[in-house]
């Protein structure tokens, strides 16, 4: 009873905190309000992309192979498209940073720069989400949690981040959502050349190199970056009573990301193009910081990752066509002399996957108002390493095939009089090593006539399968585990205050069966098992746009949640495992041209570290501000923008993960020239 209580008194704490912040911003949304609705409607040509939850206005949406902001566009689903100035705004140095601020995201961090970085939508696991390059899909069902410090924020032209369910139209694994990287931008002028540099903190160094140019129908693009960091951050710690501050050791983090693209396209719609995305990483592996030990002194992880993609589309009889082709290989190196329990010279294991799929997708739109499309795609995946389950002895694979039909039906006199926007899609995925699963959705949203009121309503079936790790990786995986299976409700509205300005609101109910979670078999083993169900729900606000006449830009968000096990079992009622009730994040610019001033905010609720929540796991809230100060210039035809931020300005001593400390107050420099 005495753990119950002080848990009820801490989920007390924190609801009075937020109200309390909630009510604090009241006064500065009025008066926000007031002002921006007196002022004169501006024009709105230079925000079409930059207002990134106004998915609902046709004349808003550029048509891009690479973006997915077309497929919503009315949609049903909530969208935030974060810009290459916000990036910048926000101090990020890879995708983990650039993404941080977007509703709904939680980012799992295991220490600093070369930390393993992880994404959570709406309180899901990494698994369930999906990542795409450019509109295709970056890696296949087989694999586990994608680390988001190997992509440097330097090679990020603007994000996509799709909440809630739709594996209907994503494939598996997208029941929190998707994520889409967009690489690159087509450019107006014939060429241009981009170079950075910046030196920070603990060792950080940053640079890179990018050139585009446009030959006519054709353009060529490349880029290399490289970030490094010796992270040997200090932070405070308690060493049986005695406080102490100690120096992170083998936190070191080598990474070099190189791209490249070619895309051509005609008067006639026929468009094509290549690209090439890889990466070398090196880092250390420091273990959990615990009382008398540190753990993983020496380990060493290498990875070497290369994708590449083919697309070609062209218009025939009316029909929309596009074909994609795909491939990746990567090769993973985990060393550790000193953890001789399996064997005298420590671990030292290779593990190689390679994946290829190729999809086919043809559109079409009839009596102006419904389009339909139908695709079928196949993907084939495979892993050899050294500590895999002796039964499948160094190598397993998996076959896909899938098949999607889809409709969105579009109404300027609907339902009620109403602009409405119906959508739906049925996918179908066949496996080599797993049941059949099928996936549907439906969405629908409102508009009378011109009011800046939307309303959306969207259901989605959905389904994660397990990965090569959970089902083969020795002493933890387990080849009996059934694939998960969502369900996903939601409800939503954006409201346009005036053109540069939107606000939304959204409420999410989500049900896994068959979550896929690590569970103890001992004190120093762990097994993936299926729990029978968890259920998530919750509230999002959120706005982004400008004010005062673009003099400030902002993006904020504020996420309610609960993730809890409903499995029945001793972990029953319980929240899952570092999942926080409430995100608020947020970066505001103020642009006083030559110059900005930019601040972030990032603020997370208690945490379990325990899937039965035990009063002693619980790791307290945590709020990270930070700051930078530009100042862009242009001399002869090139521009220049210099960039000083703060990083953890008030110094706040916290973990995202137990006993993974996080680095203190930090300083970053950074130039970029132009072309």
């Amino acid at each position: 009873m005495h753990l119950r209580e002080a848990m009820a008194v801490t989920m007390r704490n924190e609801l009075r905190h937020s109200v309390r912040r909630i009510a604090g911003f009241l006064p500065a949304i009025l008066l926000a309000s007031a002002q921006l609705l007196a002022q004169p409607a501006a024009d709105t040509a230079h925000v079409s992309r930059r207002d990134t939850m106004r998915t609902y206005r046709a004349d808003s949406v550029q048509v891009r192979a690479a973006s997915i902001l077309p497929r919503v566009a009315r949609g049903s689903q909530p969208l935030a498209v974060v810009t290459r100035r916000e990036i910048q705004a926000g101090n990020a140095i890879d995708l983990a940073d650039a993404v941080a601020y977007a509703p709904g995201v939680f980012v799992k961090q295991y220490g600093g720069l070369g930390g393993l970085r992880t994404i959570s939508l709406r309180g899901t696991s990494a698994q369930q989400s999906v990542i795409l390059i450019d509109g295709v899909r970056y890696r296949s069902s087989a694999n586990d949690a994608f680390d988001l410090g190997n992509i440097p924020a330097a090679a990020l032209e603007e994000v996509e981040v799709l909440r809630g369910g739709n594996a209907a139209f994503y494939g598996a694994n997208a029941l929190g959502g998707v994520v889409n990287l967009i690489t690159r931008s087509r450019l107006d002028r014939p060429f241009a050349l981009a170079t950075s540099g910046g030196i920070g903190s603990f060792g950080e160094r940053t640079a890179g190199i990018s050139a585009t140019a446009n030959l006519g129908a054709q353009q060529v693009q490349a880029g290399i970056h490289a970030t490094v960091s010796d992270g040997n951050y200090p932070f405070a710690f308690n060493e049986f009573g005695r406080s102490e501050v100690i120096t992170r050791d083998n936190a070191d983090f080598r990474n070099l990301h190189a791209d490249a693209s070619w895309n051509y396209h005609d008067d006639d719609g026929r468009q094509m193009g290549a690209a090439v995305y890889g990466f070398d990483s090196r880092r250390g592996v420091p273990g959990a910081v615990v009382q008398g030990n540190r753990e993983q002194l020496h380990a060493r992880l290498d990875e070497r990752d290369l994708f590449a993609l083919a697309t070609f589309s062209e218009a025939v009889d009316g029909w929309d066509l596009r074909a994609t082709a795909s491939g990746r290989v990567n090769g993973m190196r985990y060393r550790d002399p000193d953890a001789r329990l399996s064997g005298p010279g420590g671990l030292d294991d290779r593990f190689d996957g390679s994946e290829a799929a190729a999809t086919v997708r043809a559109r079409r739109l009839l009596a102006s108002a419904l389009m339909v499309e139908g695709s079928a795609e196949i993907t084939y995946a495979a892993l050899s390493g050294d500590n895999l389950d002796p039964s499948v002895a160094s190598f397993v694979h998996r076959l896909q095939t899938s098949f999607v039909a889809g409709a969105n039906w579009f109404l300027e006199d609907g339902l009620f009089g109403c602009e409405t926007a119906i959508d739906a899609g049925m996918r179908a995925d066949l496996y080599s090593d797993l049941d059949p699963a099928l996936s549907p959705s439906a969405g629908a949203s409102w508009r009378a006539g011109d009011t800046p009121l939307r309303l959306r309503l969207r259901a989605a079936l959905g389904h994660r399968a397990p990965s090569f790790t959970e089902q083969y990786y020795l002493n933890y995986g387990n080849r009996n585990l059934r694939p998960e299976h969502g369900t996903t409700l939601e409800a939503g509205c954006t409201y346009e205050l005036v053109e540069t300005m939107v606000l939304e609101a959204n409420g999410f109910l989500m049900n896994t069966r068959d979550q896929i979670v690590a569970t103890p078999r001992s004190p120093v083993s762990w097994s993936a098992e299926n729990i029978a169900r968890v259920q998530t729900r919750g509230v999002e606000l959120a706005a982004s746009g400008t004010l005062f006449n673009g003099l400030l830009a902002l993006r904020g968000s504020w996420t309610l949640m609960r993730a809890e096990d409903e499995s029945g079992g001793p972990a029953d009622g319980r929240l899952l495992v570092y999942a926080p009730q409430e995100l608020l994040n947020g970066v505001a610019e103020v642009r006083i041209e030559p110059c900005s001033v930019a601040f972030t905010w990032n603020y997370a609720s208690h945490r379990y570290a325990s899937p039965t929540n035990e009063y002693e796991s619980l790791l307290p809230h945590y709020m990270v501000l930070g700051a930078n100060v530009a100042v862009r210039c242009s001399i002869a035809g090139m521009s220049a923008t210099c960039r000083f931020a703060c990083l953890n300005l008030l110094d706040a001593e916290y973990q995202v993960v137990r006993s993974y400390p996080m680095p203190g107050r930090s300083f970053r420099a950074e130039i970029a020239v132009g072309i």
